[in-house]
């Protein structure tokens, strides 16, 4: 407010100054030819009302013989005054200063005129901008500036381009900018003067008329808005940067805050140099807030017109996607949503509803089936149990027995797991990924063929190609390691008197269990010729006689180790057994008078088996977590009856585990340790070392049983 009033005073002093200077200037000039015009100094007694000036000034030149010549606008003014004693000369630099007059002298001669103020020579104005270039820092102090000059002070302190669009270069700028980065500042000053800036490849900053108020000045030439491309109207709440990083690849670094997508779209293919085609305006599509560093332009528009079509969707009361069949399916379409199709490098926008960006493509599965497979067929083997739908059966009547021939008949109905109807991988696919396509499944190729907007296609394609990777087949090896190991000794003499004559027999060789008669101890006897004086005598017919000394060693091993192999996430079976059977018959009378007996025999199978059912999934570390269920089962020759079912051992382990892949584990195992020192004798003298084995029977034993099974599952890709 100082400096204003300053500049206020400053100014009314140098108009006074100078208003000084030009009377005193007419009063020396009046005075310097006072010599050739006396009528100059001559006085003057009037008194004046109403009367014009000219006239005024003519009456004085003729009473006084003054040449004075009047200016024909000074009829315009009136005066009133009174003049007493007033020389002449006086009064005229009077007028002149109080009517803002002049007087150019000739001689004698006087023009009197109206004062015109000399021309000034215009001073040019300095335009406050400074730029620091080592932290690329730009400052504005503009007011009515003109754009021209502003641009030139840019450029000179900066080094830097601006160009702007014809007609804006007398355009008047006002902003002030702090030490604000530069583009940053250009960027404002666009805002702030109705302009619109973006830079070029070549780095320019190119300035242009605010889109939609573009006019030029009157003075231009008119025809310059024929040729100019107008773009669409762009909020003025928006915020819209962005950088080209790779004209070649077409990536960007976007900054844009409610920005109409339809000047997304024309400026940034206006840099990118895109060819475009558009059959529907886009100007309706509405705006948008993005940001985002290295995005390419393809991946700009589909979030782009991803996020409108959502908007689209939202206010659509229509119903949600209905599918028709496991083979077709159609989605309830908002015709009206903006879309876009690249075709050969030129990009078409349009509604979904017209054919320019609608397109109809093959799809294929390169690494999985099309279909879910369902888990394999799974004969029912019984492991150990009875299966009542199989059956071998004789009929025959009158109690005769059975005979083979055309009466026997076999029938089998195995029981066979049912097979749910295998269904198509579009199934497991989301139903936005489905919107607004009719997709048909072609099995023979193993992929699809879909018809729709082309930036659905992609994005259906895409998450195709995201889902679209080889399934793993896990092979699984089973290690079933049965160790039994033995040791047996036994020792001793018996004898005794048994219900009849005992027979000499037995082994001597590799080891000893003979069993002596009465003859042969006899015999034994008498060949000693007695002992001296002691005579033993005979033993009787039946008594005998058991000498036994045996040792027996075992080591048993049984491996058996079955692989299986099954994709990610299904079943898989495998059975290796054996099968026999066993007779069931039956009896029935019939008649009352005369009774006659039916008989049939049923061949009833019973099963023992070796069967391995596992379903393993594959983790994305690489674990596999299965589902094992193993059974070993095997006839042990034993039947409670002879018309029974032969005696089954069984082993079935079940369990769920995780491991890793290659990696070996114990799934389950038994151990079984037996030991045995047992024997008998004669008293007092089976407990004496050495003579204990002349007088007791003696049994050692010592056995163990190992059953272990191991699982190593193995990925294959």
């Amino acid at each position: 407010m100082k400096k204003i009033s300053t500049l206020l005073l400053l100014f009314i002093f140098q108009f006074s100054f100078s208003q000084e200077n030009r009377i005193q200037q007419l009063k020396n000039n009046i005075e310097a030819i006072s010599a050739d015009a006396p009528g100059l100094t001559e006085k003057v007694n009037i008194n004046i009302k109403e009367a014009s000036l000219s006239s005024f000034l003519l009456a004085v030149s003729e009473v006084h013989k003054v040449n004075i010549s009047v200016a024909p606008e000074l009829g315009q003014i009136n005066i009133v005054n009174n003049f007493t004693d007033v020389t002449v000369g006086d009064l005229l630099v009077f007028l002149c200063k109080e009517h803002s007059l002049s007087i150019d002298f000739t001689g004698n001669i006087l023009s009197v005129k109206s004062y015109e103020k000399p021309m000034k020579m215009p001073v040019e104005k300095l335009i406050d901008v400074t730029y620091d270039a080592s932290d690329n820092l730009l400052s504005l102090d503009l007011k009515e500036d003109k754009l021209y000059d502003v641009f030139k002070k840019i450029m000179d302190v900066s080094g830097k381009n601006l160009v702007f669009a014809p007609g804006l270069e007398k355009q008047m700028l006002t902003i002030y900018i702090k030490n604000m980065p530069f583009d940053a500042a250009l960027n404002k000053l666009a805002y702030a003067n109705n302009l619109s800036t973006s830079k070029s490849r070549d780095n320019f900053y190119v300035f242009d008329q605010l889109e939609g108020i573009y006019s030029p000045e009157n003075n231009a030439d008119k025809s310059i808005t024929n040729v100019r491309q107008f773009k669409p109207l762009r909020s003025r709440k928006s915020n819209f940067f962005f950088t080209v990083v790779d004209a070649d690849k077409k990536i960007l670094n976007v900054d844009f805050e409610n920005t109409p997508i339809s000047s997304i779209i024309y400026d940034i293919g206006h840099d990118l140099d895109i060819d475009m085609f558009i059959s529907s305006p886009l100007e309706s599509i509405g705006n948008a807030t993005v940001k985002a560093k290295n995005i390419s332009f393809d991946a700009l528009l589909n979030k782009l017109f991803e996020t409108k079509m959502e908007g689209a969707l939202l206010s659509n009361n229509s119903s949600p996607a209905q599918f028709n069949s496991s083979t077709n399916y159609s989605v309830a379409s908002t015709g009206d949503t903006y879309t876009y199709m690249k075709n050969d490098e030129i990009y078409y926008f349009g509604t979904k509803n017209q054919l320019v960006v609608r397109n109809i493509k093959s799809i294929p599965l390169m690494h999985r089936s099309i279909e879910l497979l369902s888990d394999p067929l799974k004969e029912g083997r019984s492991a150990g149990r009875l299966n009542n739908n199989n059956s071998y059966s004789n009929y025959n009547t009158n109690l005769s027995e059975p005979k083979n021939g055309s009466n026997n008949q076999f029938q089998s109905n195995s029981s066979v797991a049912s097979s749910t109807t295998s269904e198509s991988i579009l199934s497991i696919i989301p139903d936005e990924i489905k919107k607004d396509l009719d997709i048909k499944i072609d099995k023979e190729l193993n992929g699809f063929l879909v018809n729709g907007p082309a930036a659905n296609i992609a994005r259906f394609e895409s998450f195709i190609k995201f889902i679209d990777k080889a399934v793993p087949v896990i092979l699984i090896e089973v290690m079933l390691l049965e160790v039994n190991k033995s040791a047996i000794v036994e020792t001793g003499i018996s004898a005794g008197i048994g219900n009849k004559p005992v027979t000499t027999s037995g082994a001597v060789f590799p080891s000893v269990d003979i069993n002596l008669g009465a003859q042969t101890i006899n015999k034994i006897i008498n060949g000693f010729g007695g002992f001296g004086s002691l005579n033993v005598g005979s033993v009787v017919p039946n008594f005998y006689l058991s000498l036994k000394a045996m040792e027996s060693n075992g080591n048993l091993k049984i491996r058996s180790s079955p692989r299986l192999s099954t994709l990610n996430g299904h079943k898989a079976y495998l059975s290796i057994g054996e099968t026999t059977y066993y007779v069931v018959t039956n009896q029935n009378f019939y008649g009352s008078q005369i009774p006659q007996a039916s008989e049939v025999k049923n061949y009833q199978p019973i099963d023992a088996e070796l069967s391995l059912t596992i379903m393993p999934l594959v983790s994305g570390d690489g674990q596999i977590t299965m589902d094992i269920k193993v059974i070993q089962s095997s006839f042990n020759g034993q039947k409670v009856d002879a018309n029974a079912p032969p005696g089954i051992n069984s082993r079935e382990f079940t369990s769920i585990i995780r491991v890793k892949d290659q990696d070996i584990i114990v799934l389950g195992g038994l151990e079984e340790s037996v030991k045995d020192d047992s024997g008998s004798g004669v008293p007092i003298l089976a407990r004496i070392p050495v003579i204990k084995w002349l007088f007791s029977s003696r049994r050692r034993e010592d056995s163990k049983k190992k059953l272990t099974v191991l699982i190593k599952p193995t990925v294959i890709y």
